[in-house]
């Protein structure tokens, strides 16, 4: 069919349908490469914008408000809050599951942004104090994951 006709009946239209192999890998940036080799070290590190003050969760490599670069990555203290949570009674595959998956978001005082992250143990609530449970460090992979999860403070 000629660009300039008009589809008159969808049963003139032609589809095909295949793949397209497709593969890419994401780099965590220079950033996200601090943060994931302070949590490797038990930490979980903010970026520290030098010109303001301002500390933020992920780490970014310029300040939102000033532009400034930002080269210092320092721990945070103290325990994070949880600031939104949800339960699952589902898995990824759709299975209902015997016991709920809780998912927390964290902030923590003075702190732009958050973690998305599990909640672990009973009794977590909106305002809770939290810190990160850690896997071993034999068994830590330079990933997000190297927090098992969120517990009571």
């Amino acid at each position: 069919m000629p660009l300039g006709e008009r589809v008159v009946r969808v049963d003139e239209l032609r589809a095909w349908t295949d793949q397209i192999p497709f593969r890419y890998e994401y780099t965590a940036g220079v950033a996200g490469e601090k943060f994931l080799r302070g949590l490797q070290q038990g930490k979980v590190l903010a970026a520290n914008c030098e010109k303001c003050g301002k500390k933020y969760i992920p780490p970014r490599m310029y300040c939102v408000d000033d532009f400034a670069e930002i080269k210092q990555f320092r721990p945070v203290k103290g325990s994070g809050r949880v600031a939104a949570l949800a339960r699952s009674y589902y898995d990824l595959e759709g299975n209902k599951r015997h016991t709920p998956k809780t998912f927390v978001f964290i902030s923590f005082d003075g702190v732009e942004g958050g973690l998305i992250h599990y909640g672990m143990g009973e009794g977590l609530k909106i305002g809770t104090g939290v810190i990160p449970k850690f896997r071993p460090a034999s068994k830590r992979k330079w990933t997000v994951l190297d927090i098992e999860g969120f517990v009571k403070a």
